[in-house]
């Protein structure tokens, strides 16, 4: 993989189960520390306004194979939805560029509104095996631009989704029914 910058999985896309890197598909169970496909980690954030500590909502980790399974359930509408979204918010190399690479947490890659003024929040990162893949990830998103590309699904797509997280094994019931009121950002 020459000209892939890659860095030490950050503490922040550790799964808060055992304070270790995600070991393996949260949806198939495949072992990713094998470095066979990549994979994404999502991880959503809450901070408690009474003492400001911060509670994990949810997290994932999913394999590319089970990522290309749910992009190819969407619908067409969908997905054209969704890339006019991305190109009309999304600026990556604005966003890099602005943020230097420092620290890609520090705010929201479409609104920029700085971490501290979020009460929640989500991060997603691309990963190959012990390592994190560094480009347009990771990013840091508010989670009104989650609701925003959850209305740009159709209502197949949002069926699909809830079939697919039916048919999956060994992904806890309460992570389930999270999913089915606040699907993840990225899938």
């Amino acid at each position: 993989m020459d000209g892939i910058d890659f860095e030490e999985i950050p503490k922040e896309f550790y799964s808060d189960l055992n304070q270790e890197v995600f070991k393996r598909c949260t949806f198939c169970g495949t072992d990713l520390s094998l470095g066979l496909d990549t994979y994404l980690i999502e991880k959503s954030f809450k901070i408690n306004p009474s003492n400001g500590m911060k509670n994990t909502v949810f997290e994932y980790a999913i394999c590319s194979p089970c990522n290309l399974k749910k992009l190819e359930a969407m619908s067409e509408e969908s997905i054209e939805n969704i890339k006019k979204y991305i190109s009309e918010h999304f600026n990556f190399l604005e966003f890099q560029l602005r943020n230097d690479n420092k620290d890609p947490f520090s705010k929201c890659v479409v609104t920029g509104i700085p971490v501290e003024d979020l009460e929640e929040y989500n991060i997603v990162g691309q990963f190959v095996g012990d390592k994190m893949i560094k480009g347009q990830f990771p990013v840091l998103m508010s989670p009104s631009i989650g609701d925003e590309i959850q209305e740009l699904l159709s209502q197949k797509t949002k069926d699909e989704f809830d079939d697919f997280m039916n048919e999956i094994t060994g992904v806890p019931p309460e992570l389930k029914e999270l999913f089915k009121i606040k699907r993840p950002v990225l899938i």
